[in-house]
This record gives structure tokens, C-alpha cells and sequence, in this order.
């Protein structure tokens, strides 16, 4: 029933009855692996959008403006949970409670064995009263503190969930200025990791003033006890309070400049993700090697300073009760007093409960409050910015991250359709046919769709305008004109010249305007590449988007071996061994020596305390700095179809979350756990010592503990991989928003994009309520366990009190209550260090990725090479994976040195896969030579470097623009200025403030597509190579940065060998052969002219399809070319040959 309908079910009304509803679950765990199916739907009450709506913050911000006064996040979230929250406040209260009265029914069974008289009956019967009492008070405690914890874990879970809720709603209305103050990097790492911190504060909040209270009621029972002695041990606490609260807020600072450059790394990791493609193609993966690593080693020395400060408070906790018993017996005795059992182990029960409130959760309150108030703030900071048919799968075919399967023509008619289909009165059309060609473009229904519509269209192609009812022209801001179509072309202006010039009418061209002016000059057509339709090549779903990867069953030990090694040497790490054991064998001796000898002794147990605390943080923080940088260079080097295959979310999951866990929860849980177990033996070893019989119950207790954790974990950890690749769609779902917002807004698609978000959330949600209930099914086992131990050892004393004295009874109980929470707790630590050494498991994953071919080898070019610039294909086969369809057959050509070729071809014919090929950014198959040289024996920098590329879409990274031009300081500032100005960028850049020091917006965001294409060009000069590959360069751009492109690139490579990737057929028609490629075989490849005199070729009918008009104009392009060829021959032959 619970299975079938878990939404009926109430999981808090079943803690008492062990919640009996997951067992099934763990049988389930037990046989297999378990799937996202087998997890319960998520409670009505937890799901994403019903709890981001009940957070008040809208109502907070509505009051504020009421009140003229600034909104308060905090604010808002109290008033949302304070009610809820402040009644499990009656829990502590109990628990902390029961821990203050236990040690007192302890003192009065110790006080039955000093007056031992087995003819006392009475004392007897009040013996094993108090023997029911203690063990009342046991098990009561172990139900109140799962109560507890299961209610303020879920809490927690709601108070994340909702802040994610609010912050992805927020993230869809920021305005442009808005996004230019934040970053996608923040905002993933407010999902990753700043919202985690309420899912910590919850648990420990409550105990700020519970310590206090706590502190106050043992004291007094420590007067009636012991008398005015108990003020030289609780001065120890009390001086710890303070000391401590100010620990809370150094950290808080670290905290929030941790946070900071977290950001910076996230962010820089979302560019780099985003444009692998060209870093790889430029060859500029060292120069983000050490841009990350630099950024990450300012972010670990936070990281470190903050784990210090952790390892200080942990090591309070360790070392305090041994200095507080010291002191207060010390004075005890020195006051004349004499000591009894009863007296010591009361006091010390008590400072043990104590203790831990005050040592432990007291300072680990001020520290997660401290840690959730820097969230809360740089979260508020966020919401205080300004607001604002043609595949075999039909329309449920995957398309990739960011349309990764998509050529840019595909895109522009995804795009269009999507327009389309939302039926809106005003349509607003940002150039959406500039990446398709000029056939496709007429069977685009965009006319006849839009005819009774609102229509404004921005482009830069002017064949569209004698089909608008009117036009404006622009320029630098201004509207320069306004009129019709037909109004312009009798004007006298100069664009009524351009718009003649692509006026496409079945006539023959208008008599009086030249066609041709110059054979080199640039027509305004907007002609492209032949595509006879616009279907997408059938691309099986699992060659597209591969599920994450999850592994299977316990953690390898080589995991854990690989860890610690990444921190320290085994030498480092044997010293470490040895001061933990040092450290505890100073515990045991302090509680066993005599008192002349303690002061030493106790000194001692402190410093081995706090060195241990230090050097195992300093350790573990270096193999999480070890292992990002690894993963980080084996990211670098894996082939671009891994970006393809694994989401932008995916990749930074690992980059934030994980490595999140490794920094902040991974070392703190060893610690704990190492300090645990030391302690355990140290207790056991003590207790058989001076009990033997004790092990009677102990051994069974431990064998019994082994199994059921080995159990539990079985689910656990299918649990806790299930919660961890369930995190990726949420950050997968936000990149992708963040890139697309403007389109998002555009088709009114909020509310569905945020009903996305939210069901992303609820599935992982279901995970985490399932880690979080699994832990409460161990958790109860282990303390029911617990609890018959301290029952058994109770009673047991009392049937053996004629072989008993009270210093043993004294100390079994002491021990057996000691071993309850420690035993329970040292087991759930350890199989909390086995959940989070699944994110080391999934980091070191990301170590071990497929790599590409190294970036140098043995066989390394001269640096001059290439000098001439001839490249030749021989046989090449080319795919982008083992089992994914050829985009190159057999292909076969040469190009000859200084050679400008144009390479056309339909959607899918293999233009970018002859670049890809080129690059090898897969490894082709057959050979293709540069100069003489055989790329695939060259190292992918060797030969990446010496090509030059300007991309489609251009690509700039944030960083100064001297970086984004010279990532390797390779040129001086002069020739840096001098590239600028010839790309007529140097007035642009020196108005920035800093000019070439000005760090750029993410992405370059803050300058246009033209002008960060003129950066792409600028690039390219730069680096003087003798090949250069343009790729769609001006599909984008506006017709003035056209021309200059094309103008720079014709005087800056002449004498360079060109391949030109087109959809305008002008923009090739002057080059010096034309390659036609279709369905990855070379089927024409010849001068343009020639190619033009074939009827039957396809580079003839792909003419054909632009116009009769500019058809005409074309072939006379390619014929005045041929005409200039022949005469420059001429000359050079009679000045050659003058008589």
C-alpha cells in the first residue's frame, strides 16, 4: 500500500514504528541496483512549487514598499517557518532534559554499591527503579532525537527547496542590467552550494539556546553534588562559549570570501564548458589550466584557513572534558574534599552531556547560522537586482544540450517555428533566416503564417524587404529612413542602389546598373548554400544525450587509497596514523594515571588533539584541491563528443556540488569519525579492562553492527548516487535558461520552464527525503541496539552487585551510556563517509575520462612550418564516434599552396566535418598531409596553433581583452593596438576604462555579435598562420562588418591558403575552386567559372535557386575573375618576354 500510494502515506507518523515503509525499499537495495523508479513520489506538502509559493517573499517585498524600507530575506523566512520550527524546539528541550536527569539516576544506582548491604530489600527495590528510570530516560531519548532530527532535516530539504524555487523565478525576470551584475557561475553556485547551508542550520539552531540553559541546569546540579569545585571546570565551557562565537564569525568571513571565488571558478567553468570547441581549436587549453588553477588555489587557501578553524572547534570538543574533570577535581581535592564513585562519575556523565551541547552543537549553531546568513545575504543580493516537422522522432526527438545535433540552419528554422506556433498578435523577428539559404528561405512559410500579424523584421538581408509594407533604416542609432519598398528604390539615397542590386524579378536585370564593379568586390546578396529541404539526419537517441554514468555497489577501497594519496604522501600520511594514535593512548593514560602526573598528561592529550584536527584537514583539503585539478585536465583533454554527449549541468555538477562535498563536508566527517572510533576503542578498551563480563554483550552488540550497516548501506548508496545524478537536470535546466532567457521571455514560456525546474526539483527531492529517511531507519535500529545494551548492563549490575563495587558499576554505566552515542554515532559516521566518498567516487570518475591524442609528440614540426600552406585529404573516412555514421567517405583532394577555397554543400553534406577532420577534433581515419607532414603523427597544439580559425559564432571569454587576444602574452602591446585598429576595433576598446585591462561580461556580453567577431579576426591576424578556415563568419553580422571582414581577410591572407565555409554563394563565388560536398563524399571541386559552365552540376543549380537576377550577377563575378586571371597572365608574360 505505502508503495503504491507513498503520497497517502505520512513517513513522521511511522518514526515510532521504525519506519516499518522503507523496508521494502531496503529488500529492494538488498537484490539490485535501484533505479529512479524505485523512488517514492515526493509528498504534496515538499514539492517544489507549493513551498517556493508559501516563502513570503513577495509579501516582504510588498510590505517593505508599504513601509517605505528595505525588504528582509531573513525576514520573510521566519515568518514562513518560525511557527513550524519553534515547536521542534520542544524535542531539544526534552532530549536535553533527559541527558541532564540520566546522570542523576546513574549517581543514585553507583550510591545503591558504595552502601552496599545485600539484606537491604528496600534499597534494592529503589535500585532497579532507578535501573527502569535510566532506561525509560534511554529510550525515550533515542525516539525524541530522531523525532528531532527527522523534522528539522526536512525542514531544512523545504527551506532549499523553496530558496531554489525563488531563486531560479528570479533568475527568469532579471533584466539586462541585472544579468550584466551576476553570472551564470553565481547562480549555479547559489543552487550548488549556498542553499545547502539550510539544509545544516536546521539541525543545530535550536541548540543556541539550548547550550546556555543546559550549561545553567548542570550546574546546579553540579553544586548540589559537588559544590562550589563544579565552577573550575564550567569556566573551562563558559570561557569556550565566547571564544568559540567568535570562531563563528572569523569563519563567517572566510565563509563569505570562499563564496566569492567559488563564483569565479563556477563561472569560468561554465564559459569553458560552453565554448570547448573553439578553446580546443585554438589550442588554448593551458592558458584555462592556469586561469582555474589559479582562481583555485585562492579559493582552497579560504577553504583551508576555514577547515582550521573547524579542526579548533572539533578539537574543543575532544580535549574539553578531559581539561574540565581535570580542573575540577584538581580544586575538589584541594579544597579537602575526598572523592567517591559516585561523586566522579556523576560529574563526569554530566560534563559529558554538557559537553557535547556546549563544545559541539553550540559552536557548530554559530558557525552553520553564520554560514546560512552569508547564503541568505548573497542570495537577497541576487532578488535585489532589477526584474524584467523534419526528423524520424517527430517533435520528441533529443536535440542535445543547447541543440548540439543542430547545424545553424536547422536552429534558425527551430527557431522560427517555435515563433510561429505560439499564435501571438506581435511578432518581433530578430534575423532568423540568416543561416538559411536562399531556397529553403522560399519555402518558409513566415509570409503567409505572419500575413494577418504584427510584424517587425531586423536584417541585414535586403532580398526580404520587397515584401514588407514598410522599412527603417538605421545607422549608429539614428533612423536615417523611413519608407516603402518601392519609395526607396526611386529615391536618390545610396541604398536605393543595394536594394536594385538584390531586387529579384523574372526579367532580366534593370538596364543602367552595373552588375559588377569590381571582380573582388563583395555584392549584398545574401545568397547561400543549395539545401533541397530541411529534413535533420535520423540520429538514434542513444548516440545523442548519454544517461550519467552511476556506479554500482560498495566503495573500492582503491577510492579511498587514491584519496588520501592525493593529499599527502604515504609518509605524510603514516605521521597522521601515528598522532591519531598517540593522541588517544594520551586519552586513556590521562584517565588512568594518577594526578601527579595529570597536568602533563592532559597538556599532552590537548596539543596531539588540535595537531591531529589540523593535519588531518590540511590532508584531506589537498586531495580535494589534487583531484579538481586532475579532473579539471582530464576534462581538458577529452574529445569534444563527450560536450556533446554530457550537458553543461552534468559537467558542473561535479564542479560544484562535488567538489563542494570534498571542501566543506568530506574532511569534516572523516575527523569526526577518525576521532570517534579512536575514542570507542579507547572507551572498550578501558571498560574490558577493568570488566571483563562486558564483553558479553559487546561482542554480539558490534557483530550485529557490522551487519546492519553493511545492509543498510546496500540502499544507501544507490540512494546517495541517485541524489547525485538526480542534481544534474536541475543545473542542466538553469544554464540552459540563462543562455536562452531572451528567448524564454519572448514566447511568454516562464511558467513552463519554471513547472520544468520544479519537477527537476521534485525528483530530487525524492532522493534526498529517501537519503534522509533511510539515515533515520539505520539511525533508530542503532540506537534501539544501543539501548538494550545500556538496559542489559543496568540490570546486569544489579543481579551481580555481590561481585560488583561501585568504581565498576560506575564505570559500566558511564561507559555503556558513553558507548551508546558514541557506538551509534561512530557507525552512522561511517556510513556517512562512505555516502560522501561517493562524490570523491564521481570526481575521480571525471579523472579517468577518454582522452584525445596528446597535445605534443616526439615528431614536432619546425616553427616556421607550414610555409606554403598545402593541405591534402587522402582516403578520409571521418565520424565523431566509433559507432556514429560516417560524415566523411572516402574523400579524397588537394589544395594547393595560397589557394582560397569555398566549400559548400546541403545540411549534413560534411563542411564542418572536413574542418572537425582537419582539426582532429575526432580522429579521422586515412591521411591528410599539411606541407608534407601527416597530422596525425603531429601533437594536437603542434597542430592546432598553426591554423587559424574565425568561428560561426563567435566566442569571448570574461577576462581582459588583452587576454581574450593574447592569452600567452606572445605580443606586445603595439601589435596588439595595430590589430585592433585594422579591424576597426581600437576606438571601441579605447573608451573602455581600463581600455585593454577592462574586464569583459561574461561571455563578452557587452559587445556586439559583429564586434566580437571582429575580436575573432583580430585573433587570426595575430597569429600570422599560413592556413586560415572561416566558418560561417558573417551569417550573423550586419553588412558594414560583413564587408570589413571580408575586405581585412582578402588584403590580410592573400598569401595564405583559405577555406571558406558559406552559405552565401558570394561570398565564395570569387574564389579560386569551389569544393561541392554532399552526404560526405566530394562530389565537384574545380574554379568557379568552369563549375558554372556545367548545366548539370550542383554548384550550377545551387546558383539557379538564388534568382534569375543574382544568378546572373554570380556567373559574371566568376566570369570577371577568370577575365582578371587571364590579362594579369598576359602581362607577366610580355614583361617577361618584351622583344
Amino acid at each position: 500500500f505505502v508503495h503504491i500510494f507513498p503520497e497517502m502515506w505520512h513517513p513522521e507518523l511511522d518514526i515510532v514504528l521504525q519506519l516499518r515503509w522503507l523496508n521494502p525499499l531496503f529488500v529492494t537495495g538488498h537484490k539490485r541496483k535501484l533505479e529512479e523508479d524505485d523512488m517514492y513520489k515526493v509528498l504534496a506538502e515538499d514539492a517544489s512549487e507549493r513551498v517556493g509559493e508559501e516563502l513570503y517573499w513577495d509579501k516582504e517585498v510588498q510590505k517593505a514598499k508599504k513601509e517605505a524600507r528595505t525588504p528582509h530575506l531573513t525576514k520573510a523566512i521566519l515568518l514562513c517557518y518560525w511557527k513550524s520550527y519553534l515547536a521542534l524546539g520542544f524535542f531539544t528541550l526534552i532530549e536535553e532534559t533527559l541527558k541532564v536527569i540520566q546522570p542523576v539516576f546513574l549517581g543514585k544506582i553507583i550510591n545503591y554499591f558504595e552502601f552496599f548491604d545485600p539484606l537491604d530489600t528496600a534499597a534494592l527495590n529503589f535500585a532497579y527503579g532507578y535501573a527502569a528510570a535510566l532506561s525509560v530516560c534511554t529510550l525515550i531519548l533515542a525516539i525524541t532525537h530522531h523525532l528531532y532530527f527527522y523534522h528539522v532535516q526536512r525542514a531544512g530539504m523545504k527551506l532549499r527547496v523553496a530558496m531554489c524555487h525563488m531563486i531560479y523565478r528570479k533568475a527568469l525576470r532579471l533584466s539586462n542590467t541585472a544579468l550584466g551584475k551576476t553570472t551564470t557561475g553565481q547562480i549555479v553556485n547559489l543552487l550548488s552550494n549556498d542553499v545547502n547551508k539550510f539544509d545544516q542550520v536546521t539541525i543545530f539552531l535550536h541548540f543556541l539556546w539550548a547550550g546556555p540553559l543546559q550549561a545553567i541546569a548542570v550546574t546546579a546540579l553540579l553544586w548540589i553534588e559537588i559544590g562550589p569545585s563544579c565552577f573550575a571546570g564550567m569556566a573551562i565551557l563558559i570561557i569556550l562559549l565566547p571564544l568559540q562565537t567568535c570562531i563563528g564569525r572569523l569563519f563567517s568571513s572566510l565563509r563569505s570570501r570562499t563564496a566569492a571565488l567559488t563564483d569565479v571558478r563556477i563561472r569560468t567553468m561554465n564559459e569553458v564548458i560552453t565554448g570547448m570547441r573553439i578553446i580546443k581549436m585554438y589550442a588554448w587549453e593551458k592558458s584555462f589550466s592556469e586561469l582555474v588553477s589559479s582562481i583555485r588555489r585562492k579559493e582552497i587557501s579560504m577553504v583551508l584557513k576555514s577547515s582550521y578553524l573547524r579542526g579548533l572547534n572539533l578539537a574543543s570538543f575532544f580535549v574539553a572534558s578531559k581539561i574540565t574533570v581535570f580542573m575540577t577535581f584538581m580544586t575538589y581535592v584541594l579544597l579537602g574534599n575526598v572523592i567517591s564513585a559516585s561523586r566522579v562519575f556523576v560529574a563526569v556523565s554530566l560534563y559529558g552531556a554538557v559537553r557535547l551541547t556546549v563544545t559541539l552543537f553550540f559552536p557548530a549553531a554559530v558557525e552553520r547560522a553564520s554560514e546560512a546568513m552569508i547564503s541568505i545575504r548573497r542570495i537577497k543580493s541576487l532578488f535585489y537586482l532589477c526584474i524584467w516537422h523534419w526528423c524520424d522522432y517527430g517533435d520528441l526527438t533529443v536535440i542535445g544540450d543547447r541543440g548540439a545535433t543542430l547545424s545553424g540552419g536547422q536552429k534558425a528554422r527551430v527557431n522560427l517555428a517555435r515563433a510561429v506556433y505560439q499564435d501571438a498578435d506581435i511578432y518581433l523577428l530578430d534575423d532568423p533566416l540568416s543561416a538559411v539559404d536562399a531556397e529553403v528561405s522560399r519555402h518558409l512559410c513566415i509570409y503567409q503564417a505572419l500575413h494577418q500579424k504584427v510584424s517587425i523584421l531586423v536584417t541585414h538581408q535586403l532580398q526580404y524587404l520587397h515584401a514588407v509594407n514598410q522599412i527603417l533604416i538605421l545607422k549608429e542609432g539614428k533612423m536615417v529612413g523611413k519608407g516603402t519598398y518601392s519609395e526607396f528604390l526611386s529615391s536618390g539615397i545610396d541604398f536605393a542602389s543595394l536594394l536594385k542590386k538584390n531586387e529579384e524579378v523574372e526579367q532580366s536585370p534593370i538596364p543602367g546598373i552595373s552588375t559588377m564593379t569590381s571582380a573582388r568586390n563583395r555584392t549584398f546578396s545574401q545568397s547561400s548554400v543549395w539545401s533541397q529541404d530541411s529534413l535533420l539526419l535520423p540520429v538514434p537517441r542513444d548516440q545523442l544525450l548519454t544517461p550519467e554514468s552511476r556506479s554500482e555497489g560498495k566503495i573500492n577501497f582503491k577510492i579511498y587509497r587514491k584519496y588520501f594519496a592525493a593529499g599527502a604522501n604515504y609518509f605524510v600520511i603514516f605521521i597522521l596514523l601515528l598522532l591519531n594514535i598517540l593522541a588517544q593512548v594520551r586519552y586513556l593514560m590521562d584517565a588512568t594515571n594518577n594526578k601527579e602526573i595529570d597536568l602533563c598528561l592532559t597538556v599532552t592529550t590537548v596539543l596531539f588533539g588540535i595537531v591531529r584536527s589540523l593535519l588531518v584537514f590540511t590532508v584531506l583539503v589537498n586531495a580535494g584541491q589534487t583531484l579538481h585539478n586532475k579532473m579539471f585536465q582530464s576534462l581538458l583533454k577529452a574529445p569534444v563528443l563527450f560536450f556533446d554527449r554530457n550537458p553543461i549541468g552534468r559537467i558542473l555538477n561535479r564542479f560544484s556540488k562535488d567538489i563542494g562535498h570534498l571542501d566543506d563536508l568530506l574532511p569534516l566527517t572523516i575527523l569526526d569519525f577518525i576521532q570517534t572510533l579512536l575514542q570507542i576503542f579507547g572507551v572498550v578498551a578501558v571498560a574490558v579492562a577493568v570488566i571483563p563480563w562486558i564483553l558479553i554483550p559487546l561482542v554480539p552488540l558490534c557483530i550485529l553492527f557490522i551487519f546492519l550497516r553493511r545492509y543498510f548501506l546496500d540502499t544507501a548508496r544507490d540512494i546517495k548516487r541517485l541524489e547525485s545524478t538526480t542534481r544534474s537536470p536541475v543545473f542542466s535546466h538553469l544554464s540552459t535558461s540563462l543562455q536562452g532567457l531572451w528567448t524564454i521571455r519572448a514566447f511568454k514560456a516562464e511558467q513552463r520552464f519554471q513547472e520544468l525546474f520544479d519537477a527537476h526539483q521534485d525528483l530530487h527531492s525524492e532522493a534526498w527525503f529517501l537519503f534522509l529517511t533511510t539515515s533515520r531507519w539505520f539511525a533508530v535500529r542503532l540506537d534501539a541496539i544501543c539501548a538494550i545494551f545500556v538496559i542489559v548492563v543496568a540490570f546486569g549490575s544489579l543481579f551481580l552487585a555481590n561481585t560488583l563495587d561501585a568504581g565498576q558499576v560506575g564505570l559500566a554505566l558511564s561507559y555503556a551510556i558513553t558507548l551508546m552515542g558514541m557506538f551509534q554515532w561512530g557507525v552512522r559516521q561511517s556510513a556517512e563517509v562512505e555516502n560522501l566518498m561517493i562524490s570523491v567516487e564521481r570526481v575521480m570518475e571525471y579523472t579517468e575520462l577518454e582522452k584525445e591524442a596528446p597535445w605534443e609528440s616526439n615528431k614536432r614540426p619546425p616553427a616556421e612550418w607550414p610555409s606554403q600552406g598545402v593541405i591534402a585529404f587522402e582516403n578520409v573516412n571521418f565520424t565523431y564516434s566509433l559507432d556514429g555514421p560516417l560524415a566523411l567517405r572516402h574523400l579524397s583532394v588537394l589544395i594547393k599552396s595560397k589557394e582560397k577555397v569555398g566549400i559548400v554543400g546541403r545540411t549534413g553534406a560534411g563542411k564542418s566535418s572536413l574542418i572537425a577532420a582537419l582539426f582532429r577534433l575526432a580522429e579521422p581515419k586515412g591521411r591528410i598531409w599539411i606541407d608534407k607532414y601527416l597530422t596525425s603523427e603531429l601533437g594536437l597544439h603542434d597542430l592546432r596553433k598553426k591554423i587559424s580559425i574565425i568561428p560561426q559564432e563567435p566566442v569571448l571569454f570574461t577576462g581582459t581583452m588583452r587576454k581574450n587576444l593574447d592569452p600567452f602574452n606572445e605580443y606586445t602591446d603595439e601589435e596588439l593596438w595595430n590589430v585592433l585598429e585594422e579591424v576597426q576595433l581600437k576606438e571601441a576598446v579605447e573608451e573602455l576604462p581600463d581600455k585593454m585591462e577592462t574586464q569583459l561580461a561574461e561571455s563578452g556580453s557587452n559587445f556586439s555579435a559583429g564586434q566580437r567577431q571582429l575580436v575573432c579576426l583580430a585573433r587570426a591576424i595575430l597569429k600570422k598562420n599560413q592556413i586560415l578556415i572561416i566558418d560561417e563568419a558573417t551569417a550573423n553580422v550586419d553588412a558594414r562588418t560583413d564587408e570589413l571582414i571580408q575586405k581585412t581577410i582578402r588584403e590580410k591572407f592573400a598569401q595564405c591558403t583559405v577555406l571558406t565555409i558559406a552559405h552565401r554563394l558570394n561570398t565564395i563565388i570569387d574564389s579560386d575552386r569551389i569544393m561541392v560536398l554532399d552526404a560526405g563524399r566530394l562530389k565537384e571541386y574545380n574554379e568557379p567559372y568552369i563549375l558554372l559552365q556545367e548545366k548539370e552540376s550542383l554548384f550550377y543549380k545551387m546558383v539557379q535557386q538564388v534568382g534569375k537576377a543574382e544568378a546572373a550577377a554570380l556567373i559574371e563575378t566568376a566570369k570577371q575573375v577568370v577575365l582578371k586571371e587571364v590579362v594579369i597572365k598576359f602581362v607577366s608574360i610580355v614583361l617577361f618576354f618584351p622583344s
